[in-house]
């Protein structure tokens, strides 16, 4: 395993306080580019290795399937992590640790749990899970509680939010509160994000003629001004100049 940032450490830590002292499942927030996966990996090797556990990790897309499970392996070397998709044509079950596709398993509940049943269940980007998909969640998690009522499901997201439905945390939902959470200005003050710099374009475009509606330009009318070739190539010249090295 490799070594834990300081704040990923006190991430698994507070999962594991959590854990003990509610009976909800909680979810860890951690910026795009602050690391999940480590997080998601010691969870893993502990659950296998210190209680004699399994591990299902659920995602939605086929490609987050294979980047969560060979990011996994390159951390987790000696863990044995097995796939079930259908998308990829893998259906490992007899696996410590198994990176599952929801549509694939939201009705194999049985099935997956049939060698030896779940005790942790990760849920990988889950603010990306779509309000169609809630449903396949919340049937395959109820499947498997009714295998293994003491299974617990922890989430792991970037922005713990839906601009169409607010909180992925919710009193009677899958996932419940959020345990830990470490901010964008954290990880750029301490280090270990790069600090953001902007830089406007040397070709500007003319915007004295847009009309405003509702204190902002009107949508359109930027997107025709914006979408002009010449702008378009000179931003991407001008990429290219200052990313060169």
């Amino acid at each position: 395993m490799i070594a834990l940032r300081p704040y990923q450490s006190t991430a698994v830590e507070a999962v594991y306080r959590h854990l003990r002292d509610h009976d909800d499942n909680p979810v860890v927030v951690i910026p795009t580019g602050g690391g999940k996966t480590p997080v998601m990996a010691t969870i893993c090797d502990d659950a296998v290795r210190k209680w004699d556990g399994r591990v299902l990790v659920l995602a939605h897309v086929k490609e987050l399937l294979e980047q969560t499970a060979g990011t996994l392996q390159r951390m987790a070397g000696d863990l044995d992590i097995g796939v079930y998709s259908a998308g990829l044509g893998k259906r490992d079950t007899e696996h410590s640790v198994i990176v599952a596709g929801i549509q694939s398993v939201y009705k194999r509940a049985g099935e997956l749990f049939d060698e030896k049943a779940f005790d942790i269940i990760l849920i990988d980007e889950a603010h990306m899970i779509p309000p169609e998909g809630d449903g396949m969640y919340r049937a395959f998690l109820a499947d498997a509680r009714k295998i293994n009522p003491h299974v617990r499901t922890i989430g792991l997201t970037a922005t713990p939010f839906r601009m169409t439905s607010g909180s992925i945390c919710q009193v009677d939902h899958f996932l419940n509160r959020i345990c830990y959470e470490v901010g964008v200005k954290e990880l750029i003050r301490d280090g270990y994000l790069c600090p953001l710099r902007t830089k406007a374009g040397i070709v500007r475009a003319d915007t004295s003629n847009l009309h405003i509606r509702g204190g902002e330009f009107i949508a359109g009318e930027v997107e025709d001004l914006m979408d002009k070739d010449a702008l378009v190539r000179a931003a991407c010249a001008e990429i290219v100049q200052q990313t060169q090295d």
